[in-house]
């Protein structure tokens, strides 16, 4: 024992001196650098000395994270910015939630696949910042070399700021690119780190140049995507891209200023009425444009934009100021443009909840006093759909449906017989693709069986893929591009006998979706403020789940779009419905190590008299009958119900029939046959029970009035 005792000592001793040192990195640039003072360790001779333990990939020099580290001290890379610490973001020079291979740089030098920030020291740790629910993924995926910084558990003031000002050296030079971060986050972390005697530097070709440099063919830089833009049919538009430029500048007028730049892929994709491929997930083409009053300038990568794509767009024999055609620039003179501009005021969108707003380096490059930061109008125009783009928005719901429906029949028939997490989303893809109009994924598909499905970040991997059994929940999450418009959808499924929670459970987060579907609200009553309506049926069984409820979506854009965003703890961007908006509705409840059960669908914002909004489904794919209590349910719950599975016989039925899926057509009648209210009984169980969970909404229903009257007298 005292042995032990003793090991234990030296070994806890020796780790806090070793986390004491800090290794001082000298520049030419910098003053003459101060010596570290020796630490001397004095222990007892009786202890033993404990050799430390070293991470080799850590140390090799060889490794995308060991040439970072030298080339942060070589001149040849930085000049004159020999730097202490780089910092590594995950997205491109547009901010894309989702950014394309070629732009993964966080991926190439640490190996984490997911969005997240990293900070590597040129003599000390690399860590990684990853979003809340990622963190357990993120120290799986993740060497020796890097440290995952526990989000979930950090708090506000425990940002990268912070963390370089603990472990960095005393005035450290630090490296970023300024193209893949937005103004406001770079103001704020150069102002912290200046306050501390640091220095911020943008460094915008360290990390792409040590890629194109890499010899490992696993590793080295995928191509960019040749495939070239091409027009978005008018029909699915409804407008010419003369007539939105024509609102822009309208709204450039009313906001005194002379021009904008428009950074986000969704925004110029909207304007221009083109698509492309240069995301993962969004029909999107990555190019910048410069909207004036005199003209319009589209900053494209060479050989992107297809000749009907520019004779739509009036290229040819385009001069300058004149603003009825537009000119196309290189991809990358979009910055020197900036610094030379001419006009007054320049706009610069700035971030909202998903739109991330412009670069820092697409800001600082425009004079300050041309600067002003602002909301992109685009951002409002393009959320609020129009008449074709609504229908066109409709046509793809119904594709996605039938093929949601193919795929849903199809498993129920196998799904007791060698399915897994893995082959299951392979199916949903695959089947999707049969679909006409078929573009790609709006997201990853998703698929979590049993304790996995409470994870509401998990994504199966060849290390965690679930067999799927008939004893638990399986969870689907996937969505679709389609030239018409964009879908998503999630569903439950339980391929054997339910118990009795798993379906109170499922009828709960049922009830959940149907208090959005079925309200009618103010006009002028801000989305988040409905989010309690949604929750109430969970929180009266003490239930939450920490994601917003819903957000916009975008018509063959992207799945996220601003300004709705369903989230009772928003207290910014406070947006209200408009007729014509679509919004997806997500609730779910996790019952953490043993399942989870989510539903989700896509809401249509649809005009009632007197100011007045109510919501319809765009989503048109069937429930799991055997997971619904119908005891749980209200009366009007029933019957919205039974009123959603009416309009999925008469909408999608007949086109099952005519693509000649006759199976799946007698699956989806089976899947939606009504359901019968159960005779009511004074006093018994099912009614307190329907009455305490009448009382929670009526609760949160009064919630939200009593927000809604702070809000209108603020």
């Amino acid at each position: 024992m005292y042995i032990l005792i003793v090991a234990f000592v030296a070994s806890s001793f020796i780790f806090e001196v070793c986390s004491a040192v800090r290794m001082t990195t000298t520049t030419s640039t910098l003053p003459p650098p101060t010596i570290s003072t020796p630490v001397t360790m004095a222990y007892s001779p009786e202890l033993p000395t404990v050799p430390p333990q070293v991470c080799a990939e850590a140390t090799s020099t060889i490794t995308p994270l060991g040439r970072l580290r030298s080339a942060m001290r070589d001149i040849s890379y930085v000049q004159k910015n020999v730097l202490d610490a780089f910092i590594i973001y995950y997205t491109d020079e547009h901010l894309s939630e989702e950014p394309s291979a070629d732009e993964r740089r966080l991926e190439y030098f640490s190996g984490w696949d997911g969005p997240g920030t990293a900070v590597v020291l040129a003599d000390g740790d690399a860590v990684v910042w990853v979003p809340p629910g990622e963190t357990r993924r993120a120290r799986a995926v993740l060497s020796c070399a890097w440290h995952v910084v526990d989000v979930d558990n950090l708090s506000p003031t425990d940002g990268i700021g912070e963390w370089l000002i603990k472990y960095a050296p005393r005035s450290a030079r630090i490296g970023a690119d300024a193209r893949h971060i937005n103004n406001n986050k770079w103001e704020a972390l150069y102002n912290t780190l200046q306050r501390e005697g640091m220095q911020l530097f943008a460094i915008p070709t360290l990390l792409d140049q040590l890629w194109n440099e890499e010899l490992d063919p696993e590793k080295r830089r995928p191509e960019v995507n040749r495939v070239v833009a091409k027009l978005h049919n008018s029909s699915y538009t409804g407008m010419t891209w003369r007539q939105k430029v024509n609102l822009v500048r309208n709204e450039l007028r009313l906001s005194g200023v002379e021009a904008m730049v428009v950074t986000a892929l969704d925004e110029v994709a909207w304007l221009l009425n083109v698509r492309g491929r240069d995301l993962p997930y969004a029909p999107l083409l990555k190019a910048f444009v410069f909207v004036s009053m005199r003209e319009v300038r589209v900053y494209a990568p060479p050989g992107k934009l297809s000749m009907p794509v520019r004779e739509a767009l009036a290229v040819y024999n385009c001069f300058p100021n004149s603003n009825n055609c537009t000119r196309v620039k290189d991809y990358s003179e979009i910055y020197s443009d900036l610094r030379k501009a001419t006009e007054s005021k320049i706009l610069i969108p700035q971030e909202g909840t998903f739109q991330r707003g412009a670069s820092a380096a697409i800001a600082q490059i425009i004079p300050a006093t041309k600067r002003k930061f602002q909301t992109s109008p685009i951002l409002y125009f393009k959320a609020q759909k129009n008449q074709a783009e609504i229908m066109g928005m409709h046509k793809a719901h119904l594709r996605d449906a039938v093929a949601m429906c193919t795929v849903l029949s199809y498993m129920e028939v196998v799904g007791k017989s060698g399915l897994n997490e893995i082959t299951v989303a392979t199916k949903v893809d695959i089947t999707r693709g049969t679909q006409a109009g078929y573009v790609g994924m709006s997201m990853q598909t998703r698929v979590a069986f049993g304790p996995s499905g409470a994870d509401p970040e998990y994504r199966a991997t060849r290390a965690s893929n679930r067999r799927i059994y008939p004893n638990s929940t399986l969870v689907i999450q996937s969505g679709g591009q389609y030239y018409e418009g964009t879908t998503a959808v999630t569903r439950t499924l339980h391929y054997g006998i339910p118990t009795r929670e798993e379906r109170k459970a499922y009828t709960t987060v049922l009830r959940s979706l149907a208090a959005l579907a079925m309200l009618q609200t103010p006009a002028t009553l801000p989305a988040g403020h409905t989010d309690p309506i949604v929750r109430a049926p969970l929180w009266a069984f003490r239930q939450d789940y920490n994601q917003p409820t819903g957000y916009g979506m975008g018509a063959a854009l992207n799945r996220k779009e601003d300004p709705v965003v369903i989230d009772y703890k928003q207290d910014i961007n406070l947006h209200p419905f408009r007729e014509g908006y679509f919004i997806t509705c997500e609730p779910a409840w996790y019952e953490m190590g043993k399942y989870g059960v989510k539903l989700g669908n896509v809401l249509e914002v649809v005009p009632r008299p007197v100011g007045y909004l109510s919501f319809q489904e765009a989503t048109l794919i069937p429930y799991e009958y055997k997971l619904i209590d119908r005891n749980l349910l209200t009366e009007y719950e029933i019957n919205w119900l039974n009123a959603y599975n009416e309009r999925i016989r008469k909408i999608v039925g007949p086109e099952l029939k005519d693509q000649g899926l006759t199976d799946v057509y007698y699956w989806m009648m089976n899947k939606t046959i009504p359901i019968e209210s159960p005779r009511a009984k004074k006093n018994s169980p099912n009614s307190a029970f329907s009455y305490t969970v009448d009382f929670e909404i009526t609760l949160a229903l009064a919630s939200v009035v009593f927000t809604f009257d702070r809000y209108m007298n603020y």
